[in-house]
């Protein structure tokens, strides 16, 4: 009697803990799950829109000490920026003071929607500083050049533009790479209508290998190279740019964190990208 009230008592605990256990194991689990869900969501939620977001084929894996800012104080060597609503209130007094800042592109809009919110401060705060400043718009290949080009129209007062129009050209889309050239060259022409000069083209060194460089009409364009790395970007065929953005890291007093910097190449100067 005793050993048998032992035994059951004995295999109703092994059982209940057994049961437990198997119990305790799925809550874990699904708690785990659960914790694993909310940090890819947290994650994913503090990133940027990548239709907002200026894309970086060219991107250099880690941040660069500035080795072109480094014994280079040439003419043909000049140094600037470019800017987004993602360098948040820029103090463009402290900008103006910096050696290294000779010019400024600013993002006006993106695609047929999107227009940057810090556009018109930014442009208006150059002007004011005496900056040599001009405008860039993000091109989207899969929409219409004309109601891009409207949009840029409807925000940029062309009239009063220090630089070249610039289009940043580094997303494809999805489009065939025919249907992107012959939409980024009908962009260029509506450009080229209304400011009476030829735009600039900004792109990274691999998207211009791959989708750019053959085209003889688009080799009538002059380029802005990005390519981060130590040593200034080659273009198949040698093809010629007149600057080149090195680095994406870029620290500049007046504004916090990171800025895109950018030099001129060669012998190539300023006064290429001058519109006045």
């Amino acid at each position: 009697m005793t050993n048998n009230i032992f035994f059951r008592t004995s295999l109703f605990l092994t059982l209940f803990f057994l049961c437990s256990s198997v119990l305790l194991a799925q809550k874990g689990g699904k708690n785990g799950k659960a914790k694993k869900n909310a940090h890819i969501e947290y994650v994913t939620d503090i990133q940027p829109d990548p239709i907002m977001r200026k894309s970086r084929p060219d991107r250099h894996p880690s941040p660069l000490e500035m080795p072109a800012l480094i014994g280079h104080g040439t003419v043909e060597q000049l140094h600037g920026i470019d800017v987004s609503h993602y360098q948040g209130r820029i103090n463009w007094d402290v900008v103006a003071q910096q050696p290294n800042v000779h010019y400024v592109y600013i993002k006006a809009t993106e695609g047929v929607k999107t227009i940057d919110d810090r556009y018109e401060y930014n442009f208006r705060e150059c002007k004011r500083v005496g900056l040599k400043v001009g405008s860039y718009l993000f091109f989207r290949p899969h929409l219409s050049a004309r109601a891009q080009f409207d949009l840029f129209c409807s925000v940029v007062d062309t009239k009063s533009q220090d630089l070249l129009p610039l289009i940043d050209a580094e997303a494809i889309k999805g489009v065939s790479i025919p249907v992107f050239q012959q939409r980024l060259l009908e962009l260029c022409s509506l450009f080229e209508k209304e400011y009476g000069v030829k735009p600039l083209i900004y792109t990274g060194r691999n998207f211009y290998n791959r989708n750019i460089h053959g085209n003889p009409r688009l080799s009538e364009y002059k380029y802005f190279i990005a390519s981060y790395s130590l040593d200034e970007p080659e273009l198949n065929g040698n093809d010629d740019y007149l600057l080149w953005q090195y680095s994406a890291t870029g620290r500049v007093s007046g504004i916090r964190g990171d800025v895109d910097m950018s030099r001129f190449v060669g012998k190539h100067q300023l006064r290429e990208i001058l519109i006045k």
